[in-house]
């Protein structure tokens, strides 16, 4: 009984027809022994177990054999037996990991210069290349370049870019691919039948699974398979057996956590990891089987061959499409994108066990979140439904200005005589909602009209909110402020018809100012009940603060004389306090005395002490101002198209320049 000789060494293959996976080499191989156009140095490059070191003894023996077949070596003649038995002089393996000095080097590059004893080149076959120092690839680097006629050099490495540049210029390089899953089962299968194994697809699917691409890898493991279960043979090796031995998860498993996650069940997840941690699984081969999953899935979904791709058979691909269709197609894509780059982060994790929890679970949070692209696309959807139409009627802000030039134009002919000359009128608006209000007819004038004066700018101090469709060309129309206690309107009784009863709130005020309006002074008592009709306005309105107007139920109502409303603050009064009125009460309790009255030309004095206090300008910032003339600011405040510039605003006279 001879020695035992392993899967990987007894089933290597001898042929160029026997090496599986790597097509586009064998083929550019095979024609350079046809036209006998061999170079001088090849380089094969690839990972662990793909086949570069039987591809060079494969080549090896094509060019020293007798009678190559079609660029196929015979293995008959002696050279090709003593090739495959390594005992071939003229064909020398090195094994450059352990023979990397320069003195190695030295002694190869002497016996290059001797010529073959039995074949037809002398051929060395380096493994391992990168291995080599600097200094020894600098002894072999002439050597390389021009080599004697006779010798050939064939280099195999894993790791090409630790050669050097100069010498990858100077060999033909062969780049070996990774050998599909399904071709490593199918070579297994295959050696299985000739080595009387009985072994299951499952089983022979998981070992070519395990392999990851290596041809030699799977052979050492399902001889490692066979070993482990010699007493099992009978009745088989089974895919529970390798799973268990190599520490693998099966498909169902797999899938089963892959449903977890498109589903976005968080315990399911938990309870998936766990269960599989606890059997023993390995937990770095878990995490790229579940990307290899992802990725599986995302591609069945964008091709329709995505098996040629994938290497994987039809009943993967329906796997794969099922779980796809599913869930929206970014779902899988975001937990790919946010797995992917984490697994050197796994490999070096102390508890890889909660790192995976955590790490897969926020992937899904991510992925499963809502975007603000699905809310447009269902907003779109309702509105193409109808549900939506409103929103069509919206204005859009960009339409709101912060600052507003209205031009009034001169619908109502005047008297020149009237305005002498009024070059600017300013007028401050309240920051309030505004609305529509019906307009009043218009009272014809029958003097002879003149042109009107330059155009009077209205300036929006504050933003407010785009009013309704407001007619601006009816210089009648005004607006007031929404108040919630202060909702009433009054134009001039001069521009209100004769049978127009006017309605307000403050009716019972009103109808006693109207009692005593022949008087020149109204009672204390009427004039006390208008400034408190002022006070609680002030306090509904929200246009004052609070603690302003505690401070305005200190004053005293004098009198109501001339359109003056006088208040008094005794000298226990803060001046502080009084202060605080005159600068954020003053100018809006007198709007609120000219609506309560229906008398534009109402004002407040309000006194302390010393006397009455007004807010002005100081004397320094006046500008040509003509609040010192009577007459013309009389004749100012009379005028129509003044009073109502005024009126549509809700605004005062706080300066007139000439």
């Amino acid at each position: 009984m001879g020695e035992y000789q392993v899967i990987a060494r007894k089933w290597r293959p001898q042929r160029f027809a026997d090496v599986v996976g790597q097509e586009h080499i064998v083929q550019t191989l095979k024609n350079a022994i046809k036209q006998q156009r061999t170079a001088h140095a090849y380089l094969f490059v690839g990972p662990r177990g793909i086949g570069k070191t039987t591809t060079a003894r494969i080549f090896a023996k094509a060019m020293n054999c007798t009678s190559p077949e079609d660029g196929e070596p015979c293995c008959r003649c002696q050279s090709c037996i003593s090739i495959a038995e390594e005992s071939n002089i003229d064909v020398i393996e090195i094994d450059a990991a352990s023979q990397n000095s320069v003195d190695n080097i030295r002694d190869l590059r002497d016996e290059v210069m001797h010529v073959p004893i039995n074949g037809k080149y002398k051929i060395y076959i380096i493994d391992e290349v990168h291995m080599l120092s600097k200094q020894a690839w600098n002894a072999l680097l002439k050597t390389v370049e021009e080599p004697p006629p006779h010798v050939k050099f064939i280099f195999a490495t894993t790791e090409v870019h630790m050669v050097l540049p100069t010498i990858i210029s100077r060999c033909q390089r062969f780049d070996l691919q990774r050998i599909s899953t399904k071709m490593i089962a199918d070579r297994l299968t295959k050696i299985a039948v000739a080595e009387n194994v009985n072994i299951s697809k499952g089983a022979i699917d998981a070992i070519a699974r395990a392999a990851d691409g290596g041809m030699r890898d799977g052979q050492s493991l399902l001889d490692q398979m066979i070993a482990f279960f010699s007493t099992e043979l009978s009745t088989g090796i089974s895919e529970e057996q390798v799973l268990s031995l190599f520490g693998l998860t099966a498909a169902n498993d797999i899938q089963a956590l892959i449903k977890a996650m498109l589903e976005n069940d968080r315990g399911g997840v938990v309870a998936s990891i766990f269960n599989l941690a606890s059997r023993g699984k390995n937990l770095e081969t878990l995490f790229s089987d579940v990307l290899y999953w992802l990725r599986g899935i995302q591609l069945s979904l964008l091709l329709s061959n995505a098996e040629v791709v994938l290497e994987a058979d039809q009943e993967t691909i329906e796997c794969y499409r099922r779980l796809g269709n599913s869930v929206r197609p970014e779902v899988v894509q975001i937990l790919l994108e946010n797995l992917a780059p984490v697994g050197r982060i796994l490999h070096d994790a102390l508890n890889k066990q909660v790192f995976l929890e955590t790490i897969i679970m926020k992937s899904m949070r991510e992925a499963h979140s809502i975007k603000v692209e699905h809310l447009i696309e269902r907003l779109n959807y309702i509105r193409k439904t109808g549900e939506l139409e409103v929103l069509d009627k919206v204005p859009s802000l960009s339409t709101v200005p912060l600052m507003r030039t209205v031009e009034i134009p001169a619908a109502v002919p005047f008297l020149a005589a009237d305005i002498p000359n009024i070059p600017e009128v300013k007028v401050t608006l309240p920051p309030a909602n505004v609305k529509e209000a019906p307009v009043a007819p218009v009272k014809t004038v029958t003097q002879e009209p003149v042109q009107p004066p330059e155009t009077v700018i209205v300036e929006l101090d504050t933003a407010v909110a785009e009013p309704p469709e407001m007619a601006y060309n009816d210089p009648l129309a005004t607006v007031v402020p929404e108040d919630s206690e202060a909702q009433e309107f009054k134009y001039e009784d001069s521009l209100i018809p004769e049978d127009t009863p006017v309605v307000s709130e403050e009716s019972a005020v009103i109808e006693e100012i109207k009692k005593d309006e022949e008087k020149s002074v109204l009672s204390g008592e009427v004039s006390a009940s208008l400034w408190h009709e002022i006070i609680k306005k002030a306090k509904t309105s929200g246009h004052v603060d609070p603690m302003v107007c505690t401070f305005l139920s200190e004053g005293t109502a004098e009198a109501y004389q001339n359109n003056i409303l006088t208040v008094s603050f005794d000298e226990e009064f803060a001046p502080e306090h009084f202060d605080q009125i005159q600068q954020k009460a003053l100018p809006y309790l007198m709007r609120l005395l000219q609506k309560t009255t229906g008398n534009s030309d109402s004002t407040i004095n309000l006194t302390h002490e010393t006397g009455i206090k007004h807010i002005e300008e100081p004397e320094s910032k006046k500008k040509k101002s003509m609040i010192g003339v009577p007459e013309v600011v009389e004749s100012i405040k009379k005028n129509e198209f003044v009073k109502i510039a005024v009126d549509l605003f809700e605004g005062e006279i706080v300066d007139i320049h000439g």
